[in-house]
């Protein structure tokens, strides 16, 4: 008995992250530890965890842009080219386009947090360090509103 195999084997396309299938899926990560898929590789359904950090992230992007303003009223000085034309056209584009950018990145990172970079490093650490450079970037501009005023 011959079978018919005119039809494309449905397991060798992978899923976009950005799938409808995302809503109601069940892969919390990689099916085979050994699969070596280390640019496609993502999962499902996220960790609460990594949600809660990436609302973090954004919440801390957005104090980052009014802190920005306020600072830049009291005379620092954007050092950032692309974000000193933003600001320099309008501030509701500036917060807008910052809040979209970093949106995007955290997308990103969260639709491929398992997946490997360079060296073994996990998408994931990236998420982390994300987090831990914009508290810092807070805590500095604090610091900078003590000098200023």
């Amino acid at each position: 008995m011959q079978q018919n195999r005119r039809i494309a084997d449905r397991r060798t396309q992978d899923i976009s992250p950005f799938s409808h299938y995302r809503l109601l899926g069940r892969r919390r990560a990689s099916r085979r530890e050994s699969s070596g898929d280390t640019v496609t590789e993502h999962s499902d359904l996220y960790p609460k965890r990594f949600m809660a950090i990436a609302v973090s992230i954004m919440l801390l992007c957005l104090m980052d842009a009014i802190n920005t303003l306020h600072l830049l009223q009291r005379g620092a000085e954007e050092i950032n080219p692309l974000m000193d034309l933003l600001i320099q056209q309008d501030h509701q584009l500036f917060i807008v386009c910052k809040l979209m950018l970093t949106g995007l990145g955290m997308i990103m990172l969260m639709a491929y947090h398992n997946a490997k970079i360079g060296m073994g490093i996990r998408v994931r650490s990236i998420l982390y360090g994300t987090l831990l450079c914009y508290a810092a970037l807070i805590l500095y501009q604090w610091s900078m509103f003590r000098s200023l005023a």
